[in-house]
């Protein structure tokens, strides 16, 4: 990939595979001899996803990731967070795809609506896959068609496919954190609170450290 990236453009480029183990890249006055690595060593994503389509609507989808992904955990020890589980909800007669993510200090949770949702099954994207449905459904207006088996993924975008293992982990019941029959609510400007926070975590010495809301009655 470096060296084509580094070719001028327009150029014919000739790939020549001189043995299993030996790769000649030639373009104009440019010559490469690569290693190679034995095709058997490639992970064999052979399987055959028979499951029934569900096809999904690609701007509704890439939004649900973008809201969601942004909580994704990297602690290696609880693997079962390092992705976005995305599982099926039910709400006023209508069924919803949706994803939620935690790194236990955060929680995210996003939902779209799901016509064919009949034969559908749970389960947790990883971290890399999800980035790159992200960058794939940015440059696309295409939907996207869903495929699974116990321990794979495969979504389908006009004329890529990405196929990918699922997290073999239990997600843990998001709902008993999420605080129900709250009375309180707060309303506020999004610009001139974002524009609070950025102002005051300039001097924060570190920024996990989080900023501290505090409410004063007839103060601006």
């Amino acid at each position: 990939h470096d060296l084509l990236r580094k070719l001028p453009t327009n150029l014919d480029i000739i790939f020549n595979l001189k043995d299993e183990n030996k790769l000649n890249i030639s373009a104009e006055n440019s010559n490469f001899n690569l290693l190679c690595l034995p095709t058997d060593n490639f992970p064999n994503f052979s399987d055959d996803f028979k499951t029934e389509e569900i096809i999904l609507n690609g701007k509704d989808f890439l939004s649900l990731l973008n809201k969601t992904k942004v909580s994704m955990s990297s602690d290696e020890t609880r693997h079962y967070l390092n992705g976005i589980f995305i599982h099926l909800t039910e709400a006023n007669g209508k069924s919803f795809l949706t994803g939620v993510a935690t790194d236990s200090h955060r929680l995210s949770s996003s939902s779209m609506v799901l016509d064919n949702a009949a034969k559908f099954k749970s389960f947790i994207l990883p971290k890399k896959t999800a980035f790159q449905l992200c960058n794939l459904l940015t440059e696309t207006n295409e939907k996207v068609s869903l495929f699974s088996t116990d321990t794979k993924i495969q979504f389908k975008i006009g004329n890529t496919k990405i196929t990918s293992k699922i997290i073999d982990g239990k997600f843990p019941d998001y709902r008993k954190v999420v605080p129900s029959n709250n009375s309180k609510t707060l309303s506020a400007n999004v610009k001139e609170l974002i524009d609070s926070v950025e102002r005051v975590i300039t001097v924060s010495v570190d920024r996990k450290e989080g900023v501290k809301l505090t409410l004063e009655k007839d103060k601006i």
